[in-house]
């Protein structure tokens, strides 16, 4: 039975308000999505009949949606800094905060010739593949502990031509052998295992291994700044995300391992959510 645009985005959105706060947005952009068009489309022509094979795919992915599905993985798309990245659910959705810990690490290497970065945990590569395509001169590796995921790294890489050098390893254990970074930056896990936010809207969809280390969501933070050391240049920079309420444990873990200059960074919403110290030279 074929339908007009206008009545099949109404009974999507109807089909989301008890799921999304933005059920209006989710129901055109599927629709979109499964039309090849842009919103705009929609908009235009919204008595135009809906061929019935674009209709059953619409069907299909409102009934993902309301599992709940994230929209990101049934758009196998996000934009990051005004980017487009193939996304999967392999890997955690990007979020808009990270964009910060990009800043902040392109400023750090702003002054410095041919830096050497290291980041851990890549997921879909969009930190790696950022700092390429803005500062083309760094020599980066990029690390995570899943295989999908460096495929995945490599994908978006090659989307936006850029290269990157991808090892699989446990955070540093698979670089021993490597000289020195200048930097070292990682999103890491930092959601306490417990946590009833675990279990909200969309987030029981998305990798349980990129959203908490374990019991206080501090576990792989705790690897990162103590391992650090071994693997930075003497005056390098180590910077990573955390959780809006873990500023304070991570200052200390700092401070305890040797690192000077500790500065925590609020992001967009006025929290805390980048921590940076230096190595002492």
């Amino acid at each position: 039975m074929s339908q007009e645009i206008a009545s099949a985005l109404r009974w999507a959105q109807g089909q989301f308000d008890s799921i999304s706060d933005s059920a209006r947005l989710d129901a055109e952009l599927l629709l979109a999505h499964c039309l090849q068009k842009p919103r705009s489309y929609l908009y235009s022509w919204p008595e135009q009949e809906l061929p019935t094979s674009v209709h059953s795919e619409f069907e299909i992915l409102v009934a993902q949606r309301l599992k709940p599905t994230p929209l990101a993985y049934l758009l196998v798309s996000r934009e990051f800094y005004s980017l487009e990245f193939k996304i999967s659910p392999v890997a955690l959705i990007p979020r808009p905060e990270t964009e910060l810990l990009v800043d902040t690490t392109l400023q750090l290497c702003a002054g410095l010739q041919r830096p050497r970065i290291l980041e851990m945990g890549t997921g879909t590569g969009i930190i790696s593949i950022v700092l390429l395509k803005e500062k083309p001169d760094i020599d980066l590796v990029t690390t995570d502990i899943s295989k999908a995921c460096l495929e995945l790294a490599t994908t978006n890489a090659r989307i936006h031509q850029v290269s990157l050098h991808c090892l699989q390893s446990d955070w540093y254990q698979a670089l021993t052998a490597l000289p020195g970074f200048d930097l070292i930056v990682s999103n890491p896990p930092y959601i306490a295992a417990n946590d009833p936010y675990l279990s909200q809207g969309d987030l029981p969809a998305e990798p349980l291994l990129a959203l908490t280390p374990g019991k206080t969501g501090l576990e792989s933070i705790e690897k990162i700044v103590a391992g650090a050391p071994q693997h930075l240049n003497p005056g390098g920079y180590l910077i990573f995300e955390h959780g809006y309420d873990q500023a304070e444990a991570v200052e200390a873990l700092l401070t305890t391992t040797g690192f000077t200059n500790i500065q925590n960074l609020l992001d967009d919403n006025q929290l805390p959510r980048v921590s940076l110290g230096q190595l002492p030279y």
